[in-house]
């Protein structure tokens, strides 16, 4: 059924939880999917709320996700390069100030890995891949979709990161 529902999508986003919910298969059918040119948007938060993230993001970049680092500020564009904030990217195209969530996790970064988001303790939360064709990205604050939605940024940030997930620039 995965396989079916994934060949009429153009993304696929996965919100995790504390239990492990992915079969060895799924990962596999979410691999070629990825490889195929599709966007992925893998969410987890804080600790234990990151299991099947962590199981997707270590089979297709190896990295993974951890912490309970206390959030709930909102975070602005980056100065100096350095602390919280985050950086150009598409995806914050628009937002002066973003919801970082409530308490978050800390995603491990690789040379793969673009930062996007560093929340107001200076930990990475949200993180892109955009190489050969595929993009990717990688976020430890998915309380910032329920939890002050209507504030600093969340939504413009999500229609972003699904326009720019679509990678319409490839021909999947």
């Amino acid at each position: 059924e995965l396989v079916e529902v994934l060949g009429r999508s153009t993304q696929l986003w996965l919100i995790s939880t504390r239990q492990p919910e992915l079969k060895p298969e799924h990962v596999t059918v979410i691999k070629d999917f990825f490889n195929s040119g599709r966007g992925v948007y893998i969410w987890g938060d804080n600790e234990p709320y990151y299991a099947d993230a962590n199981v997707l993001t270590k089979a297709l970049f190896g990295v993974t996700m951890n912490g309970n680092v206390p959030g709930n500020q909102c975070v602005s564009a980056r100065t100096g390069g350095t602390g919280p904030g985050f950086t150009n990217h598409f995806v914050m195209t628009g937002i002066s100030k973003l919801y970082e969530g409530i308490t978050i996790a800390t995603i491990d970064l690789n040379a793969e890995l673009t930062p996007v988001v560093f929340g107001s303790a200076g930990n990475l939360v949200t993180s892109s891949y955009d190489r050969n064709n595929k993009r990717a990205l990688i976020d430890g604050g998915f309380t910032r979709l329920f939890c002050n939605w209507d504030t600093a940024g969340t939504e413009r940030y999500v229609i972003n990161a699904a326009t720019w997930l679509v990678n319409f620039e490839n021909d999947w």
